[in-house]
């Protein structure tokens, strides 16, 4: 098994009310509307949510993510992590109101323990490191797609 992660940062704004955005990117039962990957998704205890992410296959290997992550707010400032599984999300989104409008900064670590032996990880670290960024910049655009539309 091997280990590997990718990073997603991005700031951009949203065509939303400040109040609303917070919300949306602090609550997982909101923003789940935007994770098109997921599976399922339930509140296992207050703040702590359990993922199941849809199987993936690629170059012959199978794996499908299923992990707990705690989620605290801090005024504008929201931060997660994961407790356990075979994948592990960090990360932290603040806000910024620009009357009518927010600016979202948005960091986020994921990590997959792939069923692979250590020696093949760098064959599959920029594939993984590419998925990853992609499937961060997806959730991204359909959040921001999801709140201008409201």
């Amino acid at each position: 098994m091997a280990w590997i992660e990718g990073t997603e940062e991005k700031t951009f704004v949203v065509d939303a009310a400040y109040e609303d955005v917070v919300e949306f990117f602090c609550n997982p039962e909101q923003f789940q509307e935007a994770f098109t990957q997921l599976e399922n998704i339930e509140e296992v205890e207050d703040g702590v949510w359990k993922y199941t992410l849809e199987e993936k296959a690629e170059k012959g290997i199978r794996f499908q993510g299923v992990y707990t992550v705690r989620y605290e707010r801090d005024g504008d400032v929201c931060t997660w992590e994961t407790l356990e599984g075979n994948m592990r999300s960090e990360g932290r989104v603040s806000f910024r109101d620009l009357n009518g409008k927010t600016e979202v900064d948005y960091l986020e670590t994921i990590a997959t323990d792939l069923p692979i032996p250590r020696l093949m990880a760098k064959v599959f670290k920029p594939i993984v490191a590419r998925e990853i960024r992609g499937g961060v910049g997806e959730y991204l655009d359909n959040a921001t797609e999801i709140l201008e539309s409201r």
